[in-house]
This record gives C-alpha cells, sequence and structure tokens, in this order.
C-alpha cells in the first residue's frame, strides 16, 4: 500500500510540475517579444528616421560634390587644350619697372635687352660691377632706361640695402626676375664646404631675400609678378650635381609654396612663375652625352631668354625649357625611382 500511495504522489508532483515548467517558458516567449518590440521601436523612432534622412543628404551631397569636381577638371582640361591652341594675350611690358638679377652676362643679360627692347624700365643687377654696368650702357645706347646696382644676391643685408636704394630712386618694381645663379659640376665630396654654402646661398637664398624685399608692395596692391630661375634639376637629381640640385629643389618648391600662398590669400593679381630649362649654352661648360639630343636641345642664351619672357607675359606658373621637357617630367614623376633609372640610363650613351 506504501508503495502505491508513493507512486500517487510521485505522479501528483509530475502533474503540478508541467504548468509551472510551461509559465516559465511563456513567460521567456513574452519577455523576447517585449525586448524584439523596443529594439524595432527604437528604431523606427523619430531619431532613427531623422538620422537615416541625414546620411541620405550627405550621400547625395557627396555624389552631387563629386560630379561638380569633375565637371571643373574637364572645364580646366578643354581650358588648357584651348590655350594650347590659341596662346593666351601676352602682357604690355612697357614702362613696367623690373628687376633682373644676374644682369650682366648669359640668359641675365638676354633678359635684360629683350625686356628693355619691349619698353620695360630695368633694374640690373649683379654681383659683377662692370659686366653690369656693360648690359645698362648698352639698354641706354639703344634709347632704353636702365638702372645699374651692384649687389651680392646671397647677401641678405646687402639685398635689403639695395632693395631701398631701388625704391628711393626708381619705385617700386612690378617684375623680379631671380634670374642670379652659380654652378659646379664634381662628386659631392670634392665640393668643399664653402662652395656648398655658396651654391645654397646663391640659388636659393638669392631667390628667397630678394622676393621678400619687393612682395610685400605686390600683395598689398595685388599686382605683380615673381619668376625664379629653377631647373630640370630641381624635378630630377642627378650625380655630380648634389648641391645644384638641392638649391633647385629648394627653388622649386618655393615657387610652388609661394604661388599656392598667393592663391590661398585670393591675390590673383601677383603672379609667381617657375623655370625649368635643361641646359643654356654659355651657362653650363658640362654637355651630357645623351643619345637623343634632338629631344633635349641646348638653348642659346637668347632663346632661352625669349621663351620665358613670352611664357611670363603669358602668365604660365611653370615654364620649361625646351617645352617638350614638361610631359616627360610629369611622366617621370609618376614612375617608380627603379624604372626612372632605367629610363634615365637609357637615355645616356
Amino acid at each position: 500500500m506504501s508503495g502505491v500511495a508513493t507512486l500517487q504522489d510521485s505522479s501528483q508532483q509530475h502533474k503540478n510540475q508541467i504548468p509551472k515548467d510551461a509559465s516559465q517558458e511563456n513567460g521567456k516567449v513574452h519577455r523576447s517579444k517585449s525586448r524584439v518590440r523596443r529594439l524595432i521601436n527604437k528604431y523606427i523612432s523619430d531619431d532613427f528616421v531623422t538620422v537615416m534622412k541625414m546620411k541620405a543628404w550627405e550621400v547625395l551631397g557627396f555624389i552631387a560634390g563629386f560630379v561638380i569636381l569633375n565637371l571643373k577638371a574637364i572645364f580646366l582640361l578643354i581650358l588648357d587644350i584651348y590655350h594650347l591652341i590659341i596662346p593666351p594675350e601676352e602682357k604690355s611690358m612697357t614702362n613696367q619697372l623690373v628687376v633682373v638679377t644676374g644682369a650682366g652676362q648669359n640668359m641675365g643679360r638676354e633678359l635684360s635687352l629683350q625686356l628693355a627692347r619691349l619698353g620695360a624700365k630695368m633694374i640690373l643687377l649683379d654681383i659683377d660691377e662692370k659686366h653690369n654696368e656693360m648690359t645698362a650702357n648698352e639698354i641706354r645706347d639703344k634709347g632704353g632706361e636702365a638702372h645699374a646696382y651692384t649687389c651680392d644676391v646671397s647677401d641678405q643685408e646687402a639685398v635689403a640695402y639695395v632693395a631701398s636704394k631701388i625704391r628711393k630712386d626708381v619705385g617700386h618694381p612690378s617684375y623680379v626676375f631671380n634670374n642670379a645663379g652659380t654652378y659646379e659640376y664634381k662628386s659631392f665630396l670634392a665640393h668643399t664646404p664653402d662652395e656648398i654654402k655658396r651654391l645654397i646661398n646663391v640659388n636659393l637664398f638669392g631667390n628667397i631675400w630678394m622676393t621678400r624685399e619687393f612682395l610685400g608692395h605686390m600683395v598689398q596692391h595685388n599686382s605683380g609678378h615673381i619668376v625664379c630661375i629653377s631647373s630640370v634639376l630641381g624635378f630630377i637629381g642627378r650625380n655630380n650635381v648634389v648641391p645644384y640640385c638641392a638649391s633647385k629643389f629648394g627653388v622649386k618648391g618655393m615657387t610652388e609654396a609661394l604661388a599656392e600662398e598667393m592663391r590661398m590669400e585670393r591675390r590673383s593679381g601677383v603672379r609667381v612663375t617657375a623655370v625649368h630649362p635643361f641646359l643654356i649654352s654659355n651657362i653650363s661648360d658640362v654637355s651630357p652625352n645623351l643619345k637623343f639630343p634632338w629631344l633635349f636641345e641646348v638653348l642659346q642664351p637668347s632663346d632661352a631668354a625669349a621663351r620665358i619672357i613670352q611664357g611670363v607675359r603669358r602668365n604660365q606658373e611653370e615654364i620649361f625649357l625646351p617645352e617638350k621637357l614638361k610631359p616627360l617630367m610629369v611622366f617621370s614623376k609618376a614612375l617608380p625611382r627603379k624604372l626612372r633609372r632605367l629610363f634615365g640610363d637609357y637615355m645616356e650613351t
């Protein structure tokens, strides 16, 4: 009898447990459904809708901006092609006050003579007093106006002194041609410390000191033009001209940065031009051994000066001499260094 009673009690306990377990399970399901409803309500709330609208506008804004950017790029490309076919009108140089450094010989002399023929009033600077005066006298003999000043452009105090005299004697220049430069062809270790300092001081700091003296008036009146003679070796480094390359890379960087500064300060009337010659006859006594000499012509100073003046009068930001170098330089900079070296070695005999 006791066994039967025990069995009945166990059966009764089991019956009592079934509803309790089912109730717990139903409670879990109910709580899960409640969490789902809360999540749905959260993500379809007003805040969520607002955020999604903002994201949609951001996406549309990005697409619209990208389309406008591409349209502007296409317009600028078409404009460049148009100017290749129909060059812009050249600015008048009549009665413009023009400073040329290194005016005593070679390309500086040619720049001075040709600018004077265009009616510019010339301000000639050179460390070589004799040849500088000869250039000035040649301009005067042909009916032009020329003022000669002896100056070492690497000396900041000397530049400041001469600049103050120019402003007092003649006025504020509208154009500054930073042409003065020096050149050494030998291995890096063969350069003495004094030679390296001289190269950097003349080629780079000469540009900086001259520009700094005359730029302020140009910025104040939003009118003027700074021209700096760099080099193809301001794009590509080569052996035996390490300090020279360093100075010309600096000139290229200076002109690019200064042009950008004028743009950002909304001084569109102040122009900055960098000139990148390959080789100018009589300036360098080094003639490279090239496989295709017709591709890299060595220009005479008179031809180089004429092309520089033409580019400046057209407000070109970069002038390559010869002009065919521009696509080659742009292409070469896009290549990995090993490929540039491969092509460079191939071009030399």
